[in-house]
Formats: structure tokens, C-alpha cells, sequence
């Protein structure tokens, strides 16, 4: 046995529920973080599946602003 493990056994050995209680505490917090990262990950899920359902946008514009001065209203095609 490496003399770190003697170390911390020896360390452990009268806090054992203290030892258990942390290893539940750093257990639930793990499977906590893990179960939040999945439902963030999903929660995307249903807009890509409709967006790649539709095949992408239906419609795509490229406005030119070369041809627009101040005077013109926005509403008016030049």
C-alpha cells in the first residue's frame, strides 16, 4: 500500500459517517450536474428536429443598402 492511501485511511478512520455522508453529497451532486447538462442539451432538441424536418428556411433575403439615401422613406422600394 502507497503511503498516501495509509494516510488517508488512517485519516478516515474514526469519521467514517462523515466519509459516507461526503461521497452521498459529491454522488448526488455529480448525477445532479450530469442529469442538467442532458436536459439543456435536449431542451434544443425539438427546434433542430422541426428545422431539419422543414429542410432548412423556406426563404432567404439579401438586402442591398447601396442604392437607399436618407431622404427616401424605409417603407418605399427604390
Amino acid at each position: 500500500m502507497s503511503a498516501v492511501v495509509r494516510a488517508a485511511r488512517g485519516g478516515l478512520g474514526g469519521r467514517k459517517l462523515q466519509a459516507i455522508i461526503i461521497g452521498l453529497v459529491v454522488l448526488v451532486s455529480t448525477a445532479a450536474s450530469t442529469l442538467a447538462l442532458g436536459m439543456l442539451a435536449d431542451a434544443h432538441s425539438p427546434f433542430d428536429h422541426a428545422f431539419a424536418q422543414q429542410h432548412g428556411a423556406d426563404l432567404a433575403f439579401t438586402v442591398s443598402t447601396a442604392h437607399l439615401d436618407a431622404a427616401s422613406p424605409s417603407w418605399w422600394p427604390c
